[in-house]
Protein backbone atom coordinates (compact mmCIF):
# COMPACT_ATOMS: atom_id res chain seq x y z
CA UNK A 1 0.00 0.00 0.00
CA UNK A 2 1.36 3.20 -0.85
CA UNK A 3 1.10 7.35 1.22
CA UNK A 4 -2.31 7.26 -0.81
CA UNK A 5 -3.53 4.44 1.36
CA UNK A 6 -2.15 5.27 4.68
CA UNK A 7 -3.34 8.04 7.23
CA UNK A 8 -7.19 7.80 6.70
CA UNK A 9 -6.98 8.70 10.56
CA UNK A 10 -7.84 11.49 12.56
CA UNK A 11 -5.51 13.32 15.15
CA UNK A 12 -5.95 12.06 18.78
CA UNK A 13 -7.29 14.34 21.93
CA UNK A 14 -4.82 13.32 24.44
CA UNK A 15 -1.33 15.41 24.29
CA UNK A 16 1.15 14.83 22.01
CA UNK A 17 4.31 13.04 22.34
CA UNK A 18 7.59 14.87 21.97
CA UNK A 19 10.62 13.18 20.39
CA UNK A 20 14.03 12.86 21.87
CA UNK A 21 15.09 15.64 19.01
CA UNK A 22 12.39 17.52 20.24
CA UNK A 23 9.78 16.95 17.54
CA UNK A 24 6.16 17.03 18.40
CA UNK A 25 4.60 13.33 17.12
CA UNK A 26 0.75 12.94 16.02
CA UNK A 27 -0.81 9.86 16.56
CA UNK A 28 -4.20 9.28 14.11
CA UNK A 29 -6.79 7.50 14.91
CA UNK A 30 -9.42 5.76 11.77
CA UNK A 31 -12.35 8.65 11.70
CA UNK A 32 -15.90 8.34 11.17
CA UNK A 33 -17.27 8.85 8.00
CA UNK A 34 -17.59 12.74 7.43
CA UNK A 35 -19.05 12.18 3.89
CA UNK A 36 -17.98 13.93 0.53
CA UNK A 37 -17.64 17.88 1.23
CA UNK A 38 -17.65 20.11 -1.39
CA UNK A 39 -14.09 22.18 -1.56
CA UNK A 40 -14.76 25.77 -0.01
CA UNK A 41 -12.00 28.09 0.41
CA UNK A 42 -11.15 31.38 3.14
CA UNK A 43 -9.12 32.42 0.92
CA UNK A 44 -7.74 32.04 -2.45
CA UNK A 45 -4.09 32.28 -3.05
CA UNK A 46 -3.57 30.22 -6.36
CA UNK A 47 -2.90 32.98 -8.84
CA UNK A 48 -0.66 35.32 -6.64
CA UNK A 49 1.67 31.76 -5.80
CA UNK A 50 1.37 30.73 -9.33
CA UNK A 51 2.61 34.02 -10.29
CA UNK A 52 5.14 33.70 -7.56
CA UNK A 53 6.62 30.16 -9.05
CA UNK A 54 6.61 31.95 -12.93
CA UNK A 55 8.73 34.87 -11.34
CA UNK A 56 10.96 32.60 -9.47
CA UNK A 57 11.64 29.87 -12.24
CA UNK A 58 10.79 31.99 -15.22
CA UNK A 59 10.74 31.09 -19.19
CA UNK A 60 8.99 27.86 -18.95
CA UNK A 61 6.27 26.49 -20.45
CA UNK A 62 3.39 25.03 -18.00
CA UNK A 63 0.69 22.82 -17.47
CA UNK A 64 -1.53 21.50 -14.32
CA UNK A 65 -2.81 18.47 -13.25
CA UNK A 66 -6.42 19.38 -12.70
CA UNK A 67 -7.86 17.38 -9.77
CA UNK A 68 -11.03 16.30 -11.38
CA UNK A 69 -13.35 15.12 -7.92
CA UNK A 70 -11.88 17.43 -4.88
CA UNK A 71 -13.05 16.38 -1.65
CA UNK A 72 -13.23 19.85 1.14
CA UNK A 73 -10.34 21.61 -0.66
CA UNK A 74 -9.61 21.40 -4.22
CA UNK A 75 -5.41 20.58 -4.81
CA UNK A 76 -3.82 21.27 -8.45
CA UNK A 77 -0.26 20.08 -9.14
CA UNK A 78 1.07 22.92 -11.21
CA UNK A 79 4.19 22.02 -13.58
CA UNK A 80 6.67 24.26 -14.83
CA UNK A 81 8.76 22.18 -17.61
CA UNK A 82 12.11 22.34 -18.07
CA UNK A 83 14.85 24.72 -19.93
CA UNK A 84 17.71 24.05 -21.95
CA UNK A 85 19.82 25.59 -18.93
CA UNK A 86 17.82 24.19 -16.02
CA UNK A 87 16.75 20.31 -16.93
CA UNK A 88 14.43 19.99 -13.93
CA UNK A 89 10.75 20.08 -13.60
CA UNK A 90 9.37 22.51 -10.90
CA UNK A 91 5.75 20.57 -9.13
CA UNK A 92 4.42 23.12 -7.03
CA UNK A 93 0.43 22.64 -5.31
CA UNK A 94 -2.29 25.36 -5.35
CA UNK A 95 -5.31 25.08 -2.90
CA UNK A 96 -3.50 23.60 -0.19
CA UNK A 97 -4.09 27.71 0.91
CA UNK A 98 -6.95 28.07 0.52
CA UNK A 99 -8.17 27.23 3.93
CA UNK A 100 -6.00 28.02 7.22
CA UNK A 101 -4.05 24.88 8.65
CA UNK A 102 -5.14 24.18 12.57
CA UNK A 103 -2.02 24.79 14.80
CA UNK A 104 -1.74 23.75 18.24
CA UNK A 105 -2.64 25.83 20.96
CA UNK A 106 0.61 27.16 21.66
CA UNK A 107 1.27 29.15 18.34
CA UNK A 108 -2.31 28.95 17.59
CA UNK A 109 -1.98 32.71 16.91
CA UNK A 110 0.98 32.52 14.45
CA UNK A 111 -0.39 34.19 11.51
CA UNK A 112 2.56 33.06 9.26
CA UNK A 113 2.22 29.29 9.51
CA UNK A 114 -1.26 29.31 9.09
CA UNK A 115 -1.01 29.17 5.45
CA UNK A 116 1.40 27.24 2.89
CA UNK A 117 2.05 24.96 -0.39
CA UNK A 118 4.11 22.42 -1.19
CA UNK A 119 6.85 21.81 -3.95
CA UNK A 120 9.62 20.14 -5.26
CA UNK A 121 12.05 19.47 -8.18
CA UNK A 122 11.95 16.48 -10.84
CA UNK A 123 14.71 15.54 -13.50
CA UNK A 124 13.99 16.56 -17.01
CA UNK A 125 13.36 13.16 -17.98
CA UNK A 126 10.96 12.47 -16.22
CA UNK A 127 7.76 11.15 -17.39
CA UNK A 128 5.06 13.77 -16.40
CA UNK A 129 2.73 13.83 -19.40
CA UNK A 130 1.11 16.44 -21.10
CA UNK A 131 -1.71 18.70 -20.50
CA UNK A 132 -5.02 17.22 -20.02
CA UNK A 133 -3.66 13.72 -18.51
CA UNK A 134 -5.23 11.89 -16.14
CA UNK A 135 -3.40 10.08 -12.93
CA UNK A 136 -4.13 7.23 -15.13
CA UNK A 137 -2.23 8.28 -18.28
CA UNK A 138 0.76 8.05 -16.12
CA UNK A 139 2.34 4.70 -14.85
CA UNK A 140 2.70 4.44 -10.88
CA UNK A 141 6.42 4.90 -11.28
CA UNK A 142 6.29 8.47 -13.16
CA UNK A 143 2.90 9.32 -11.30
CA UNK A 144 4.01 9.08 -7.71
CA UNK A 145 5.68 12.60 -6.65
CA UNK A 146 2.17 13.64 -7.43
CA UNK A 147 0.48 11.90 -5.29
CA UNK A 148 2.65 12.16 -2.79
CA UNK A 149 2.41 16.02 -3.61
CA UNK A 150 -1.57 16.10 -3.56
CA UNK A 151 -1.70 14.20 -0.42
CA UNK A 152 0.20 15.70 1.58
CA UNK A 153 -1.36 18.94 0.72
CA UNK A 154 -4.94 17.79 1.57
CA UNK A 155 -3.70 16.29 4.86
CA UNK A 156 -3.63 19.16 6.98
CA UNK A 157 -7.36 19.72 6.31
CA UNK A 158 -8.40 16.45 6.16
CA UNK A 159 -7.29 15.61 9.72
CA UNK A 160 -7.52 19.18 11.28
CA UNK A 161 -3.67 19.71 12.08
CA UNK A 162 -0.82 21.48 10.50
CA UNK A 163 2.62 20.75 8.15
CA UNK A 164 5.28 23.11 8.86
CA UNK A 165 9.21 22.86 8.89
CA UNK A 166 10.85 19.79 9.74
CA UNK A 167 7.69 17.63 10.10
CA UNK A 168 8.01 13.74 8.96
CA UNK A 169 4.87 11.97 7.89
CA UNK A 170 6.22 8.50 7.43
CA UNK A 171 4.17 5.96 5.34
CA UNK A 172 2.57 4.05 7.96
CA UNK A 173 4.25 2.05 10.98
CA UNK A 174 6.21 0.03 8.61
CA UNK A 175 7.22 2.88 6.88
CA UNK A 176 5.81 1.21 3.52
CA UNK A 177 7.76 2.30 0.20
CA UNK A 178 6.18 4.99 -1.01
CA UNK A 179 5.95 3.87 -4.74
CA UNK A 180 7.06 -0.61 -5.97
CA UNK A 181 10.63 1.00 -7.49
CA UNK A 182 11.50 2.92 -4.71
CA UNK A 183 13.02 2.40 -0.85
CA UNK A 184 11.35 5.90 0.63
CA UNK A 185 9.60 5.38 3.32
CA UNK A 186 8.08 9.14 4.24
CA UNK A 187 8.59 12.45 3.48
CA UNK A 188 10.43 15.23 5.55
CA UNK A 189 9.84 19.09 5.03
CA UNK A 190 12.16 21.80 4.19
CA UNK A 191 12.42 25.59 3.39
CA UNK A 192 15.03 25.89 1.15
CA UNK A 193 15.56 29.35 0.09
CA UNK A 194 15.24 28.90 -3.49
CA UNK A 195 11.12 29.75 -2.63
CA UNK A 196 10.89 32.20 -0.35
CA UNK A 197 7.38 33.29 1.66
CA UNK A 198 4.98 35.26 -0.19
CA UNK A 199 3.29 38.30 1.02
CA UNK A 200 0.03 38.04 -0.21
CA UNK A 201 -1.82 40.87 -1.37
CA UNK A 202 -4.47 40.92 1.20
CA UNK A 203 -1.08 41.07 3.96
CA UNK A 204 -1.46 37.29 4.82
CA UNK A 205 1.75 35.62 4.30
CA UNK A 206 2.11 31.68 2.56
CA UNK A 207 5.05 29.71 3.20
CA UNK A 208 6.38 27.06 1.03
CA UNK A 209 7.75 23.39 1.92
CA UNK A 210 9.90 21.37 -0.34
CA UNK A 211 8.58 17.84 -0.01
CA UNK A 212 11.91 15.70 0.88
CA UNK A 213 11.26 11.76 -0.04
CA UNK A 214 12.84 10.29 2.75
CA UNK A 215 14.47 6.79 4.12
CA UNK A 216 13.14 5.22 7.46
CA UNK A 217 16.36 5.75 9.19
CA UNK A 218 16.46 9.25 7.52
CA UNK A 219 13.00 10.03 9.74
CA UNK A 220 14.12 8.58 12.64
CA UNK A 221 17.16 9.84 12.72
CA UNK A 222 15.06 13.15 12.41
CA UNK A 223 12.83 12.30 15.21
CA UNK A 224 16.02 11.08 17.89
CA UNK A 225 17.88 14.53 16.84
CA UNK A 226 16.08 16.81 15.27
CA UNK A 227 15.62 18.44 11.93
CA UNK A 228 18.69 20.65 12.42
CA UNK A 229 20.79 17.52 12.73
CA UNK A 230 18.76 15.59 9.93
CA UNK A 231 19.43 19.00 7.88
CA UNK A 232 23.51 18.44 8.48
CA UNK A 233 23.73 14.82 7.65
CA UNK A 234 21.43 16.28 4.38
CA UNK A 235 24.25 18.71 3.78
CA UNK A 236 27.14 16.19 4.35
CA UNK A 237 26.03 14.27 1.71
CA UNK A 238 24.89 16.66 -0.94
CA UNK A 239 21.20 15.90 -0.88
CA UNK A 240 20.47 17.38 -4.17
CA UNK A 241 17.16 19.81 -4.43
CA UNK A 242 16.33 17.49 -8.13
CA UNK A 243 14.61 14.32 -6.55
CA UNK A 244 17.05 11.50 -7.29
CA UNK A 245 14.23 8.41 -6.83
CA UNK A 246 17.63 6.32 -6.04
CA UNK A 247 19.66 8.67 -3.98
CA UNK A 248 21.83 7.16 -0.89
CA UNK A 249 20.04 6.68 2.18
CA UNK A 250 22.29 9.26 4.15
CA UNK A 251 21.26 7.88 7.45
CA UNK A 252 22.07 4.11 6.47
CA UNK A 253 22.82 2.21 9.54
CA UNK A 254 20.75 4.18 11.80
CA UNK A 255 19.09 1.73 14.73
CA UNK A 256 19.25 3.67 17.57
CA UNK A 257 16.17 3.38 19.67
CA UNK A 258 13.89 6.44 20.16
CA UNK A 259 13.59 6.62 23.74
Amino acid sequence: MGILDKFHKKKQTKPPEVSPGGSTIYRYKTPEDRGWQPPRSVRCYGEEVTEHFQALFPNRKAFVFHELISDLVHIDINILQPTEKDDYYVLYTTGMSDLPMTLPGEIADREDLKYCELYLFLPGGWNLGKTGDLNSDLPASSYWPIGLLKFLARFPHDYKTWLGWGHTVPNGPQYAPLAEDVDFGGAALAQPSCVPPLKSKDGAEVKFYMVIPAYREEIEYKLKYGMEELGKRFAEGGLSLVLDPHRPNLCAGFTEVLD
